[in-house]
């Protein structure tokens, strides 16, 4: 069979053809030459990177061809860069880390890739603690493609062992290839399994108690979500999964976490959590869902009854507002749009509204993050008492699903972590959760997480 990493490039290339990438190769090879006489020379300062620019190469595709295990992706919502991750240079619990900062100091260019849970507090459920809590991780091998530039870099820190090592496992393939051919066909198949909460007599109950403390005016929102559990008939690759959730759902973030062989974190998702470039800031206000319709009609329908619903325009204003708040005191100006517009996905529409601010000098990212997340579109208003009651309704830990993850840098974008799903060897348990306020109906949230499970329940089910 084709690969699909295949069937999605242009096959009359040679290199592609024969599943060689020459330049690729040769990247590597000058990159580990450089690596090594940097760190024969010493790394004075603690931390060097050196970086190779080439003809294109696929990210996502580069990733698939690496033994599992520590691989990470992160592509930006507009589709212009894509970044894939081998290994870890270093690690730090949070983007403010004393030791962090300076790093990014002495390499101004530095990229690392952000990954935190949605609650920090509740126990870590077994199947997340491969994961850790919250982790900056500086990888060892970076290939970025960034519009039609394709660059390779490697950084070492401390002694660079770390990266001396994933280089050679990298120049020790065969020969380092645009490797659409190396990962196999996954051909799904499976018995489906729903997970704990995704009892609709239970959603039902939870609901009933997030509206009674929503009644008795300890909380204005509360955002109840659910899991439902695939078993593949074989051990599912996250790459190919990632490969295909996102040439379903163009026009979103993709990114994939693998903590270990066989467990990885991967989603689609349209939500900014925030975008900062100097003292730019960039952020939006995502709340509202209807599905998408059958025809034209039926969609325009469907986006028609959104804009009119007043308990999605109240939902949404929640979390416009909540955001204005957090922000208020960091920032010089901000600027709003004067009204939602419709965010259009393949399975579902979201009421949307962009934001701009300038920020006050010296607002860090680690501060940001903490000002924005979690924001009342995955969480609630207010967010301390909201997550108390997720805790009670839930039995499940939601890990780093409604997190943020992203990239720090230069510029520093970061997504909220929904449509995504966690693979563990041969199962896949996705998430979607729903915002409960005053007067909402068990059933239409119910049916609402129905839309957006779909994002991932249509990748492995057989068609």
């Amino acid at each position: 069979m084709t690969s699909p990493f295949l069937r999605n490039q242009d096959v009359s290339s040679p290199a592609l053809a024969s599943g060689r990438n020459p330049a690729l190769a040769e990247a590597v090879r000058t990159l580990r030459r450089r690596a090594l006489a940097a760190v024969a020379s010493g790394l004075p300062d603690g931390i060097r990177q050196i970086a190779i620019t080439f003809e294109s190469a696929d990210p996502l595709a580069f990733l698939a061809a690496q033994p599992a295990g520590g691989r990470s992706f992160f592509r930006s919502r507009d589709g212009v860069s894509s970044v894939a991750m081998i290994g870890r240079a270093a690690a730090f619990p949070h983007p403010d880390d004393q030791a962090f900062r300076r790093l990014r100091t002495v390499e101004p260019g530095l990229t690392a890739l952000l990954s935190g849970r949605f609650d920090s507090e509740r126990e870590i459920g077994a199947e997340w603690r491969s994961f850790g809590r919250a982790q900056v991780l500086v990888p060892a091998i970076t290939l970025r493609r960034d519009a039609d530039r394709t660059t390779l870099i490697a950084t070492l820190v401390g002694d660079g062992a770390s990266t001396l090592e994933v280089l050679r496992n990298v120049e020790d393939q065969e020969s380092p290839v645009d490797p659409h051919v190396v990962v196999p066909e996954y051909t799904p198949g499976f018995g489906a399994g729903v997970g704990v909460d995704s009892s609709e007599d239970a959603w039902k109950s939870a609901i009933d108690a997030t509206l009674a403390e929503i009644g008795n005016g300890s909380v204005r929102k509360i955002v109840l979500a659910r899991t439902r559990t695939f078993r593949l008939s074989e051990t599912a690759d996250p790459c190919e999964l990632l490969l295909r959730l996102g040439n379903s759902e163009p026009g979103t973030y993709q990114f994939m976490i693998e903590s270990l062989p066989g467990i990885a974190f991967i989603g689609a998702s349209p939500e900014r959590l925030f975008r900062r470039s100097g003292r730019v800031l960039e952020s939006e206000a995502l709340a509202g869902t209807r599905p998408r319709g059958e025809t034209p009609e039926a969609d325009f329908a469907e986006a028609d009854a959104l804009f009119r619903s007043d308990k999605d325009r109240r939902e949404h204003s929640l979390v416009l507002d909540r955001i204005r708040e957090r922000l208020e005191s960091v920032v010089e100006s901000i600027r709003v749009a004067r009204a939602p517009r419709l965010l259009r996905l393949a399975r579902v529409q979201h009421l949307c509204t962009p934001l701009e601010a300038t920020l006050k000098s010296d607002i860090s990212d680690g501060e940001l993050l903490a000002r924005l997340h979690p924001t009342p579109a995955v969480c609630g208003q207010p967010a301390e008492r909201a997550r108390a009651v997720i805790r009670a309704c839930e039995p499940f830990d939601r890990g780093l699903y409604a997190g943020p993850v992203g990239l720090l840098g230069a510029t520093t974008e970061v997504c909220v972590a929904i449509r995504s799903a966690l693979v563990v060897g041969r199962s896949v348990t996705a998430f979607a959760g729903a915002g409960i306020v005053a007067g909402s109906d068990a059933n239409a949230e119910w049916r609402e997480t129905e839309h957006k499970l779909a994002t991932i329940e249509r990748l492995v089910r057989p068609a």
